[in-house]
């Protein structure tokens, strides 16, 4: 009797540590037993691989089937449809499930079964709550409520209306919900079920949290977590702790929320529930958080990303990875808050894709089901030819006269639409212009540059090292120490004309950016800025290790030599943090200053430096962002897609 009945609540237990002895003990009797008997224990097989196979659950299911229609035993019939059904709906394949619910259903209705009525009743209720056809599912919950009210039988009364509460909380019908759960708490009351009580006031405070009355959903949760500490249900009692504290969080007091999901974790460490404890530890990484403990919160975070990756738990994964990307936010490490909002987006379109795929298979087993009842159906209307075909023609007069309207109407649309195209390509022709003549402009003060480097260091720089050769043979043959001694000195002169020569060829363009890359030639900057003595200068970059192209390395290269020129120039600063980051579809770079800042809005088109800023970002198609207050520093944010 008890395992034809499926129960949805707000508990739930698998009791699988006794699940051995009694398949061995079945299997045991089976090898002697023949028609009936033979079929009860193949269905009492099926329903103990439930809870470790579920393949191996339906082999025994599909036996017991065969050999109860070989010998005529319908009760079999039905109890094996019943099983595997059941085994179905844990697989969540519910129009198979469905398929197996009612065959067991007209057996159980010829066989005058009211208790078994019930139970499928109730079973199919659960299927289509699952399926979301919640209408459904309340009929089915509340006709095996009333077969169960019928024979009297208080257990499964509570059990109905526990469900019936469930489905209409679900609807959003609140108040007839909890009028359910209060129904349900006094036969179990009546009962002395005190796991089913502590159940029902768990559920109650579920729906007065959804009301907003936070104060009773916590003298609810206070009651249940009272009753479990009493019949010493541990798992029951650390899932309470667990509501409680997540309350407490929700209402801000995170002093007690560390209480009660500190006691949680403990209970379910004991248990070694690998899937609760990560759930714990995450809302206590919360907790500390928002306490600033950030040392004591980074170690739960990442503790409980640790377990929910060893055993598979998505859900708890993709919470771990946003946790700790607001963990490392709010220390202001945000390349390791970027890395872990990366991880948590993979893993959610991870996730979806799944889902997908499994609505997409569900999907076409609904279709396959539903064109052959559609079939069935084109077959029995087969006499109602002539009625069809009347309306068939009025129904082509009606498509006629809306086609004629569509033509029309679409004419019009097409009118509008190649206007609007014409409309769109001139504009697209401009815009193309401009950054035509914007990226001719770049490329020709790159070309200018590069020529005139050329010239410096093998024109003007050969020239001087030439005029140094020459000055020290003519030096040599002066017998005079102090004349000497000036022609030394004006010597040096010389050599710092060549250095000076030889830096501005190698800025206007560098070797580091044409050989070694975008990165080097920006740590070069830095280094170079570190050298001045005036300002301090670091540079971070993140999935870097592949060069880009080489106009996007030189605009992104002359926009940082523009950014670090004026920072010397105007800002007054004495620290400067430079980074660049690799994202999915664009490069981002940031250079942040604590300078006397500027107001942006006045000088935009009045600096010759920010508006060969602007132009060079224009022409990489980026988007260039300033933040920036009078005495409070310089934010500049640059992202240009890959």
């Amino acid at each position: 009797m008890f395992k034809n009945i499926l129960i949805v609540s707000i508990f739930f237990i698998v009791i699988t540590a006794k699940a051995g002895e009694a398949i061995d003990n079945l299997e045991y009797k089976m090898a002697q037993s023949k028609g009936a008997d033979r079929v009860n224990l193949l269905c009492d097989l099926c329903w103990e691989y439930r809870f470790i196979s579920g393949d191996t659950a339906l082999v025994y299911g599909n036996q017991a089937l065969e050999l109860a229609k070989q010998i005529n035993y319908n009760k079999g019939v039905a109890q094996a449809y019943n099983d595997m059904g059941i085994i179905h709906v844990d697989r969540g394949s519910f129009i198979n499930a469905m398929d197996f619910f009612n065959k067991s259903l007209i057996i159980r209705k010829k066989l005058n079964d009211s208790a078994g009525i019930a139970s499928l009743y109730n079973k199919i209720g659960i299927v289509y709550q699952k399926q979301g056809k919640l209408k459904e599912a309340l009929e089915n919950a509340i006709q095996a409520l009333k077969i169960y009210e019928v024979l009297k039988q208080d257990l499964w009364i509570g059990y109905c209306l526990n469900n019936i509460a469930i489905i209409n909380y679900n609807i959003g019908d609140l108040s007839t919900s909890l009028g359910y759960h209060q129904r349900a708490l006094v036969i179990r009351k009546k009962r002395n079920d005190q796991y089913g009580e502590a159940g029902s006031y768990s559920n109650i405070a579920n729906v007065f949290l959804d009301m907003g009355d936070t104060a009773l959903a916590i003298a609810n949760y206070q009651k249940a977590l009272q009753i479990t500490r009493q019949i010493k249900h541990d798992e029951s009692t650390a899932v309470m702790l667990t509501n409680l504290g997540a309350v407490y969080l929700s209402l801000g007091e995170n002093h007690r929320a560390l209480t009660f999901l500190t006691e949680s974790l403990e209970i379910r460490e004991q248990l070694e529930d690998q899937k609760a404890i990560a759930s714990s530890m995450l809302k206590l990484g919360t907790v500390n958080m928002n306490l600033k403990r950030y040392r004591e919160a980074g170690v739960f975070l990442y503790k409980g990303l640790k377990i929910a990756k060893s055993i598979g738990v998505i859900e708890e994964e993709m919470q771990a990875y946003l946790e700790i990307a607001k963990w490392h936010a709010q220390q202001h490490r945000m390349d390791s808050a970027f890395v872990y909002l990366d991880y948590y987006t993979i893993t959610k379109d991870s996730v979806y894709d799944q889902r997908l795929n499994q609505q997409i298979i569900d999907t076409q087993a609904k279709y396959d089901s539903e064109r052959k009842e559609q079939e069935l159906t084109l077959l029995q209307q087969e006499n109602k030819f002539a009625e069809i075909s009347l309306k068939q023609r009025q129904t082509e007069i009606l498509l006629l006269v809306f086609i004629i309207i569509s033509l029309v109407g679409a004419g019009i649309f097409l009118f509008y639409r190649h206007r609007q195209k014409q409309k769109l390509e001139l504009d697209l022709s401009i815009i193309q212009h401009n950054e035509q003549q914007i990226k001719a402009v770049l490329e020709g003060q790159e070309e200018e540059r590069r020529r005139i480097a050329r010239e410096l260091h093998d024109g003007v720089g050969q020239s001087l090292s030439g005029v140094k050769l020459k000055w020290e043979s003519i030096s040599e043959t002066i017998k005079s120490d102090s004349l000497r001694e000036s022609l030394q000195n004006l010597s040096g002169l010389i050599d710092g004309a060549a250095n000076e020569i030889r830096t501005i060829s190698h800025q206007m363009m560098p070797k580091e950016l044409e050989q070694f890359g975008l990165v080097a030639a920006i740590k070069g900057i830095a280094d170079n800025s570190e050298n001045l003595g005036k300002i301090a200068c670091s540079f971070n970059h993140h999935n870097m290790n592949d060069r880009l192209s080489q106009p996007l390395e030189l605009g992104l290269f002359r926009i940082a030599q523009e950014l670090i020129n004026n920072i010397h120039k105007h800002a007054e600063a004495t620290t400067v943090n430079i980074q660049l980051l690799r994202r999915k579809k664009n490069i981002v770079f940031i250079v942040e200053d604590n300078g006397k800042g500027f107001n942006y809005e006045q000088k935009k088109g009045i600096g010759i430096g920010l508006m060969n800023i602007e132009s060079r970002v224009h022409g990489l198609n980026g988007v260039l962002n300033y933040e920036s207050k009078v005495g409070e520093g310089t934010l500049v944010t640059i992202r240009i897609p890959l």
